[in-house]
């Protein structure tokens, strides 16, 4: 029976409101300064209008030439400076959103690489991928391209407004018309584009995740011939996306025709009520050439301001599931404020009491474990494979909380004690070689990083001509699996945790007396807990544990399991006589 995934969380519309002002309020002069500038551009093209009516005045008059001429270098004068400060407050603002931005995508990504292990496994990995990746594109776009445009567009739309009741407000009240039809429109769509862009974000997120499963398990489907299963699965998952797709197409052509029936009934019922009050003589033939002209320079504005709300749409889900990451990281005041933990004076002892574990509710993978580690003393987990050794290693490590019973480092008055996990699946990320190890001590010197990898036995790096700048990877000096866990194991010596837990982490990095050398120095100085690979790994710690079935087979040290007879002790001849290299 699989277990419904967990659903990663996202935020209220108030609660991503708050957000979204929280992080402008931070720059609330710049914000000032932008938008300052952009309604300084827009209020000097409001003088178009009545320029160009005072032309047609001036030409139905019979003034002269230099009258036309003068009214003509005004006007280019007005479209030059709007234009000019148009740009300038764009780009202001274009430039305060992004940095808004930026910041909103570091949080992400540290509270995205902070979650614990057990919430991202119990969800679609897509899900966290598609936040970090899709949604902050969606942002990013919605941010650079919609929002000045859309900014302009509303103070375009409501200085005309002025223009039109300054000329005569019977003008302004006729082009009011449109008004109920935009509202309506407007609601209309809003209410039912959010959900289905949600439902795409959703769908496509699912279908992301057949991909990643087929990719991941790719062997195991070759090896059962079920290839047609996960094709249909993939595109059952595919055609709900698409249809999803066709649902938010058939809501935007919509929206844009009632759009458009809406300017068509505005500008019909200004040039109707000019006509009628020119001919009353209230008004002149060039101020209803500028009412007509105030509402016809309306259609950009409202439909860059109308017709931005699909991207606004995509881009205000795409916050929700952004800030509802963010949100994980508890309230804002608690992340700036807490102070980091300080590390405890000395190793701490780790005390596993009755601890019990399943990962789907239902099999244990651990039962009823009971153990202590010594502070500063290893202990090594050993056993066949599927007995709970690497779930018990996780749950040391921090990485999940036990179903039932309970995890100690250290007694209840100091400080939580940092725990390293490393294991064989260990990363060769991309950049250089110091780059791999700063990420465990940022400022530590290319000396200290030479000192870790002599430390690890790592010599293939003193031999590197660039040193520590050695670009790695493709583009680079290409490493192999023993090289990258030689990385790991240098982290550990650079980040100097108090608890380190290695699960077989040194499985490729080579054998005899390098490999215990390299060990020993890592779990030097720190209470050390080892999934062991090796046999020789669990002979050098200071107890070994033997687990079956998720349960304490035996413990003991090595001479104590020997003198027993039991399973280590079965494990250790056929060890010793050349069997198996490690651990069954």
């Amino acid at each position: 029976m699989t277990p419904v995934p967990a659903t990663l969380p996202i935020a209220g519309p108030r609660r991503t409101r708050r957000e979204l002002l929280r992080r402008l309020g931070g720059h609330r002069f710049r914000l000032g300064a932008a938008l300052g500038t952009l309604l300084a551009g827009t209020a000097v093209t409001l003088a178009t209008p009545p320029l160009l009516g005072s032309i047609v005045d001036a030409v139905a008059e019979g003034s002269g030439t230099g009258r036309v001429t003068t009214l003509g270098i005004a006007l280019l004068v007005v479209a030059a400076t709007g234009a000019a400060l148009a740009l300038l407050g764009g780009r202001m603002l274009v430039a305060l959103v992004q940095d808004v931005l930026a910041a909103l995508r570091e949080d992400v990504f540290t509270t995205a690489i902070r979650l614990p292990v057990d919430l991202l496994e119990s969800s679609d990995s897509s899900d966290v991928v598609s936040r970090v990746t899709h949604d902050v594109e969606a942002v990013s776009e919605a941010a650079s391209d919609v929002l000045p445009d859309v900014t302009g567009a509303a103070f375009t739309i409501g200085l005309s407004l002025v223009g039109l009741a300054v000329l005569d407000p019977r003008l302004a009240l006729a082009g009011l018309v449109c008004l109920p039809v935009h509202v309506l429109a407007t609601r209309r769509f809003l209410a039912r584009t959010h959900q289905v862009y949600g439902d795409i974000r959703r769908l496509e997120s699912a279908r992301g995740q057949s991909v990643i499963e087929a990719v991941h398990g790719a062997e195991t489907i070759r090896a059962y011939g079920t290839q047609a299963l996960h094709l249909a699965e993939l595109s059952e998952r595919g055609e709900r996306a698409i249809a999803r797709q066709r649902d938010g197409v058939r809501l935007r052509n919509r929206f844009t025709g009632w759009l458009n029936a809406a300017e068509f009934l505005g500008l019909a019922a200004v040039l109707a009520t000019g006509y009628a009050l020119f001919g009353a003589g209230a008004i002149s033939l060039g101020a209803a050439t500028a009412a007509a002209l105030y509402f016809h320079r309306l259609f950009g504005p409202v439909g860059a301001l109308l017709g931005s709300l699909d991207d606004i749409q995509r881009a205000t889900v795409g916050l929700a599931r952004l800030v509802g990451i963010t949100d994980l990281a508890g309230p804002p005041d608690d992340r700036a404020t807490v102070p980091r933990p300080a590390r405890a004076p000395g190793p701490p002892e780790i005390t596993v009491r009755n601890v019990s574990f399943s990962y789907d509710g239902l099999r244990p993978a651990l039962s009823e474990v009971t153990l202590t580690v010594p502070a500063g003393g290893s202990v090594a987990l050993v056993g066949a494979s599927g007995s709970g050794k690497s779930t018990l290693a996780r749950l040391i490590a921090g990485l999940g909380e036990p179903t039932g019973g309970r995890i100690t480092v250290g007694s209840s008055a100091e400080a939580p004690a940092v725990r390293y996990l490393v294991t064989q699946e260990v990363h060769r990320f991309g950049g250089t070689l110091a780059d791999n190890l700063r990420l465990a001590r940022p400022a530590a010197s290319d000396e200290e990083l030479r000192e870790a990898l002599r430390a690890v036995g790592a010599d293939w790096a003193q031999d590197l001509e660039a040193g520590p700048d050695t670009v790695l990877g493709p583009n680079g000096v290409p490493l192999d699996d023993g090289s990258v866990q030689h990385l790991a194991l240098a982290r550990v010596l650079l980040a100097d945790p108090p608890v380190a837990v290695l699960d077989e982490a040194t499985a490729e990095s080579g054998a005899g007396d390098l490999l215990r050398t390299a060990l020993a120095r890592v779990i030097r100085g720190r209470t050390s807990v080892i999934v062991a690979h090796r046999l020789d790994q669990a002979r050098d710690a200071d107890r070994i544990v033997v687990l079956s079935g998720g349960r304490v087979a035996e413990e003991g040290s090595h001479d104590e399991l020997l003198a027993q007879g039991g399973a280590y002790a079965a494990l250790w001849r056929a060890y010793s006589r050349g069997g198996p290299a490690g651990c069954p």
